[in-house]
């Protein structure tokens, strides 16, 4: 197995800083949180490393923010499903050095060589022995390890290290996959080496950030409280995937499903009235097309239209469409939402903006240009079922989000906090 020499920590900062957080380091007090400690040495850490991505934010913003994902916390990660654990210490440990990568890493030896002890060799068939689902039938999770196959996994050493003036370290294989993310597990599982080794010279790189860190001065209580700040905002985050506030549209959590099924009419009727544009369709238009046998001929007068050359008068010299010679060059006429037998031409008419010419499109093996000339948009009714339904959703999702403001509200009037 091999174990790659350097490693390029330069990713993005962990997209779940959502608040903008980002300004310069300062000597700024420690959070002190219902008699919790966040370490200012930590915080200031965290500023640093957002620095790099954004520098308008007020640093009173940011605290608060780690103030309300701290209680917050606290509060729900009990509430976490088992599939939005699963991977919530393998996230903290992975958005933690990119933390710390993103302050030190230029200062900081990203060469483990001299510290690598006895590599192990392991084939993809024993991999996939040690990890693969054993359970017949209907399995809940087939990443879970039963208790026989962690024993068996904690067994298979796969590399040593040891930094100076720092005890041995052996990393196994069930410290390997505990570590990892869902997808990590599944390539494990699939017996796939080369992403194996990726993810040890990931752990090994992660533990020598670690190193360096305590080098510099870094206390153990200060280490510990950047896994935390990063923590808060990793539960924070999956709490509200959970509850239905970060979700897609159309996806439903069992919560935002129950609220949405007990929206009234008149909440309905109230929410529908004040977003009208929101629920408008197309109900005709006025198009015409032009007709060409190639790409590059398509290509090449589609380039035309776009310099200036009309697109009445290109109809007109390149079309091979016997409706050239129509009064309107290439008219299709008026196109209705309901027209029964709509061809794919004018069903792709429909979905185009007013005043714009399309971009060549093969369609019943030519290629097609098509402009619409106007376009009518109808008012769908709230009693659509597809209406009603986004509506609901969308009523579901400002009563779950007050419900959040609620209990956030309470959370930050019943604590006590200093370093505010």
């Amino acid at each position: 197995m091999a174990v790659s020499l350097r490693c390029s920590w330069r990713s993005a900062l962990c997209g779940l800083w959502l608040a903008g957080f980002g300004l310069a380091a300062s000597a700024s007090p420690e959070l002190r949180i219902n008699g919790e400690v966040l370490p200012a040495r930590s915080i200031a850490l965290l500023q640093q490393a957002l620095t790099l991505i954004k520098f308008n934010t007020d640093p009173a913003s940011l605290r608060k923010g780690l103030v309300e994902n701290h209680l917050l916390a606290r509060e729900v990660e009990v509430e976490l499903t088992p599939a939005n654990r699963q991977d919530l210490d393998a996230l903290v440990e992975s958005e933690a050095a990119k933390l710390i990568d993103q302050v030190y890493g230029r200062r900081f030896d990203h060469d483990i060589r001299p510290y690598l002890q006895e590599p192990k060799a392991l084939s993809a068939q024993r991999l996939q022995q040690v990890l693969a689902p054993r359970a017949q039938g209907l399995v809940l999770n087939s990443l879970w390890l039963s208790e026989a196959q962690q024993a068996e996994a904690a067994t298979v050493e796969l590399i040593g290290w040891q930094f100076p003036g720092q005890p041995r370290q052996r990393l196994n294989l069930l410290q390997l996959y505990q570590a990892g993310s869902v997808q990590a597990q599944v390539e494990l599982q699939q017996g796939n080496l080369r992403f194996m080794g990726e993810l040890v010279r990931e752990y090994a790189q992660r533990d020598y950030l670690w190193y360096q860190l305590g080098r510099m001065g870094y206390s153990q209580a200060e280490q510990d409280g950047i896994r935390r700040l990063v923590r808060d905002k990793l539960v924070r985050h999956k709490y509200l995937h959970q509850i239905g506030l970060y979700n897609d549209f159309h996806h439903e959590t069992p919560s935002l499903k129950a609220l949405a099924a007990r929206v009234s009419d008149a909440d309905a009727e109230r929410y529908y009235q004040a977003n009208l544009a929101q629920y408008r369709n197309v109900g005709s238009v006025q198009a015409a097309h032009l007709r060409l046998a190639d790409q590059a001929s398509a290509d090449r007068v589609y380039n035309e239209i776009q310099q200036g050359l009309p697109f009445a008068e290109a109809v007109r010299r390149y079309s091979l469409a016997e409706d050239k010679q129509r009064a309107v060059p290439g008219d299709l006429g008026l196109i209705r939402h309901n027209d029964p037998g709509l061809d794919f031409l004018r069903k792709t008419a429909l979905i185009q903006k007013a005043g714009t010419v399309s971009q060549p499109m093969l369609i019943d093996g030519a290629f097609e240009i098509i402009q619409v000339r106007q376009r009518e948009d109808r008012q769908l009714p709230l009693s659509d079922p597809s209406v009603r339904f986004e509506v609901n959703q969308a009523v579901a999702r400002q009563q779950l989000s007050g419900q959040f403001q609620a209990r956030l509200d309470a959370l930050l009037a019943s604590a006590k906090v200093q370093g505010l």
